[in-house]
């Protein structure tokens, strides 16, 4: 009886009933409990944290922590305004060990340095950057199951850069059972970490086109204020004198190449007309700065950078063809007589030729700058040797059979100038062969993707996005950058990308063949097939709000 009445119920409840009103303002109330629960233990942190440091008087340091909780409250309603910060971060804010100029932001407000180094506390291995990291990524995971609409995108690179991460962690495993340093090992595997970290973070929160233009609009607009300030320094502060070899950092250089790369492309592929014309205002100050930076290996980087670039808008936009070989002959015929004149100069305008020259005839600096670098390969491919199949591991001084002298750089034994060999060192044969699969996979699907757009300012990204890892490489062959925590940063958010140019397309109609495979299997968004997915915006986002964003024919 008892079976037959509830069977025979009038009112039978769904088995997958939708939440009513009440339980979705519940869910509401709860998310909202969790997040001033958040923002006031990071606050509490903080304020202790200045408190207790030889930086408590710092005004730059105490206004962060006042602005602090206002950003994590902005950032807790979208959570992908915190891959925003994080770039503008990485882009503007410099990662120094000491101070070198009074403008430079980063002694007062350390974002990237651990806490334990700045406060003098220790067992703080972690910094204001990884709390933040923390921060999105609990805020997007709880927003996320608080709505009922948490999924995870893979994107189209997971799988390769999935295995260079885990062979990560196995160098780690494998250094710290051979004698490796925790703390040691921390300062190695944060560039990785962030690498992966943001990869996931763009993947799932990076949806529209706006959202692709304002991370597009913040590498624009940090790399141009950082160059006003390089060039401020260069004519003001040292009165134009490069006696100092630098003005920033040397990742500072590689975004300025991504400035240039990308203003080119605007006016090669189109963009907002806006966006064309902040990046032109800027673009002078960025030239100045990127040259009197004199990072020889960033102007190697922009020159194969500027090759690549004219190859792939010869092959994907024939109309541009005339205007790539025109510059290219004009490049060709005015190189010689510059080169004659410049070679041996040190002026800023003569920094392309002397960096060509100084593979011929370097001046002492160059010339002891270059040993020096030939005999830390030695050393690095000597501690390779000890373990050539899984690596040395993390966390360990590596050995220096070729004695190095004392450049003032704390960590000369632990990260090495040439950061790609360094992947061979820790990771050993396995982790290298990995990391140049990540490298492959990316570069060939970005091309892929200049193919298949059909919205030439996406296909600008997408080239955009080869030419960037293509220097990525370079630099860190020659000059630390693999290991950087700002170039992590910007690469994982560019190899998100790739993916999310084609998502857009998609939903926008503007793509012209399938979904990326990943590994010989489509990409799956929330455990269903993105290629049997009705065309809409995954965040469900109406179609409308997409083609708003769409630049018009003319860019």
């Amino acid at each position: 009886m008892l079976i037959t009445s509830r069977s025979h119920s009038p009112h039978p409840r769904p088995t997958h009933a939708a939440p009513t009103v009440r339980e979705l303002q519940a869910r509401s109330r709860w998310a909202s409990v969790a997040n001033l629960a958040v923002v006031a233990a990071i606050t509490l942190f903080v304020a202790w944290q200045l408190s207790s440091s030889s930086t408590a008087g710092s005004p730059a340091l105490l206004a962060g922590a006042v602005v602090a909780p206002v950003i994590l409250v902005w950032v807790w309603r979208q959570p992908v305004r915190g891959v925003y910060v994080l770039v503008a971060a990485a882009v503007m804010q410099e990662a120094t060990f000491g101070r070198t100029f009074p403008d430079d932001i980063a002694h007062d407000i350390p974002f990237f340095e651990d806490l334990s180094t700045w406060t003098h506390i220790r067992g703080l291995p972690y910094s204001i950057a990884e709390l933040f990291i923390a921060f999105v990524l609990v805020s997007w995971v709880i927003k996320g199951v608080a709505a009922r609409r948490l999924r995870f995108d893979r994107g189209s690179l997971m799988l390769p850069l999935g295995l260079y991460i885990l062979m990560c962690l196995v160098g780690e495993l494998h250094g710290l059972t051979t004698g490796g340093n925790y703390t040691l090992s921390l300062w190695e595997l944060r560039g990785q970490g962030y690498l992966f970290v943001l990869y996931v973070l763009a993947c799932n929160l990076v949806r529209t086109r706006g959202q692709v233009n304002m991370i597009i609009w913040t590498v624009v607009v940090g790399s141009g204020l950082k160059a006003v300030q390089a060039t401020y320094r260069y004519l003001v502060t040292l009165h134009g004198s490069l006696s100092l070899r630098e003005l920033m950092p040397h990742e500072q250089s590689y975004f300025f190449n991504a400035f240039i790369v990308l203003a080119l492309i605007f006016y090669l592929y189109g963009a907002p007309r806006r966006l064309k014309r902040v990046a032109l205002y800027f673009l002078p100050f960025v030239v100045v700065a990127d040259l009197a930076n004199e990072r020889r290996a960033a102007i190697l980087a922009l020159a194969v950078g500027l090759l690549c670039l004219a190859v792939t808008v010869a092959v994907t936009h024939p109309a541009r063809r005339r205007v790539i070989a025109f510059a290219l002959v004009t490049v060709a015929v005015l190189w010689i007589p510059y080169y004659n004149q410049y070679q041996h100069d040190s002026s800023v305008i003569a920094q392309p030729a002397r960096a060509i020259a100084s593979n011929f005839s370097p001046n002492a600096a160059d010339a002891s700058s270059d040993q020096y670098r030939k005999d830390e390969d030695k050393d690095i491919i000597a501690t390779m040797r000890t373990s050539p199949i899984i690596g040395y591991g993390f966390g360990k001084p590596m050995l220096t059979p070729y004695p190095l002298p004392n450049v003032g750089y704390p960590f000369w034994n632990l990260l090495p100038h040439d950061s790609i060999l360094w992947i061979w060192m820790r990771m050993g044969t396995v982790g290298y062969l990995l990391f140049w699969l990540l490298i492959g996979a990316s570069i060939v699907q970005a091309l892929r993707l200049t193919r298949r757009l059909r919205d030439p300012y996406l296909q600008g990204l997408a080239a955009f996005i080869a030419v960037m890892i293509v220097q990525e490489v370079i630099v860190g062959y020659l000059d630390l950058q693999w290991t950087s925590e700002r170039n992590a940063i910007v690469v994982g958010v560019l190899l998100a990308l790739v993916g999310r140019l084609a998502a857009v397309a998609r939903v926008e109609g503007s793509c012209s063949a399938p979904p990326l495979v990943q590994a010989g299997k489509r990409g799956r968004v929330g455990g269903r097939s993105e290629a049997n997915s009705p065309r809409r915006p995954v965040t469900g986002a109406p179609l409308q709000e997409a083609h708003a964003f769409a630049p018009s024919p003319r860019g």
